[in-house]
């Protein structure tokens, strides 16, 4: 469960750090207290709010989705 939620949390930076998405309401630094469930709505909400990227980044993205 741990190596899940710290993957989860490594992703949810990424995005931060490697998206044009408008400011979030929570300090990445704080992410690591969130539980599972909400570092999950946390991440499908930042996915779904990168409506206006190209392609390329689009495609890069897609590999953080699940299925």
């Amino acid at each position: 469960m741990q190596d899940k939620k710290r993957a989860l949390v490594k992703e949810i930076k990424e995005l931060w750090q490697n998206s044009l998405t408008s400011e979030f309401d929570i300090a990445p630094e704080l992410l690591e207290y969130l539980e599972l469930k909400d570092l999950e709505d946390l991440k499908r909400k930042i996915l779904n709010s990168l409506s206006n990227l190209t392609k390329e980044q689009k495609e890069w993205l897609q590999q953080f989705k699940k299925e």
